[in-house]
């Protein structure tokens, strides 16, 4: 029987197991794939640690992970032909009990597409999560354009690299935080337009200095907690905050001091996940194959990990280290 990694109790990485389960066929709306690489995301780990208790299945044990590829070998009912013996990369989407870390995967054949023929499998399964992601939040949210001045926190993160190659693909400027001085050759060579070291006492006054005192006009940041107050004085007038995670679980108290400096600028506080956008997932997908074509959009490629250490791949994402891009297991490259 094949393998699969499954979630036995919400505890973190400490509730996963490698199972062998039945090979399942796909239902009518789904198409089966042989996996040959899949790549991690920080929901991930928050959906193994309880932080998602609205989406936590009613049984366990249950299946975990997205953003996989591999090869079409069963198809539904509903599902083209054509998709048959085709190469696929899954797009970013949450289906209960459908994860699709294991040696075959059943996707809904809505969130598919065929893989760019130029990439190879570790590079096709790790580009799709955070270019979505910089895609819907920058452009969607963020109403981004030439002018933009953009400030991305955890910018070595995979989504935040993603977010300076849209940036600069935009022709927007791209100011990237982060806590380590020695990440600052990286982040340039990613295309930062400035890279600013958030553990700087002068981080706010650093912010107004780089944009001429105007401030920003799109906060990228999945940290959220204490540094939001790094920013929050140093917003330019119409600003919007794009939160898309919480990699600190501090507070952030939306009390009248905050409101008051939110509404004099004007600015607006948006929470953003990919998941509402499913539905508009075309237009991502001609941006995002668009920069792949132009080479503005680039795989990045942090560390591989071979499926059967996937305990130590998880525990190297839960980390509070450093990554400079996607970590993906590979199966059957």
């Amino acid at each position: 029987m094949p393998r699969a990694i499954r979630l036995h109790h919400p505890i973190g990485t400490k509730g996963l197991r490698m199972d062998n389960i039945p090979l399942a066929e796909p239902t009518e709306d789904f198409v089966r794939i042989k996996v040959s690489a899949c790549s991690l995301n920080w929901g991930d780990v928050d959906y193994m640690q309880d932080n998602y208790t609205e989406t936590l299945p009613k049984e366990f044990p249950t299946r975990v992970g997205s953003c996989s590829v591999g090869i079409v070998d069963a198809i539904g009912k509903n599902v083209n032909p054509s998709w048959m013996g085709k190469r696929i990369c899954s797009l970013p989407c949450f289906i209960e009990g459908h994860g699709e870390h294991g040696e075959f995967a059943l996707i809904n054949h809505n969130y598919i597409i065929e893989a760019y023929e130029r990439f190879s499998d570790i590079e096709a399964a790790s580009v799709w999560a955070q270019y979505s992601t910089a895609y819907f939040g920058l452009i969607k949210q963020g109403n981004i354009n030439k002018d933009s001045k953009v400030l991305i926190s955890a910018a070595t993160s995979s989504a935040g690299i993603a977010a300076i190659k849209v940036a600069n693909m935009m022709g927007a400027t791209s100011i990237c935080t982060t806590r380590n001085k020695n990440n600052k050759n990286f982040l340039t060579e990613m295309g930062a337009s400035e890279v600013l070291i958030s553990e700087d006492d002068n981080f706010p006054s650093m912010i107004r200095e780089v944009t001429g005192g105007d401030g920003v006009d799109i906060v990228f940041d999945p940290i959220n907690g204490h540094f939001f107050y790094q920013y929050l004085y140093s917003l330019a007038n119409n600003a919007r905050i794009i939160l898309y995670g919480g990699i600190d679980d501090s507070t952030v108290a939306l009390n009248l001091e905050t409101q008051l400096e939110l509404t004099k600028k004007n600015a607006t506080l948006r929470f953003f996940s990919v998941q509402n956008y499913t539905h508009d997932m075309d237009e991502a997908v001609e941006f995002i194959e668009g920069g792949f074509t132009s080479g503005n959009l680039v795989p990045v490629i942090d560390r591989t990990f071979a499926f059967e250490d996937f305990l130590d791949a998880y525990a190297y994402m839960a980390s509070k280290r450093d990554k400079h891009g996607k970590i993906v297991l590979i199966l059957n490259e």
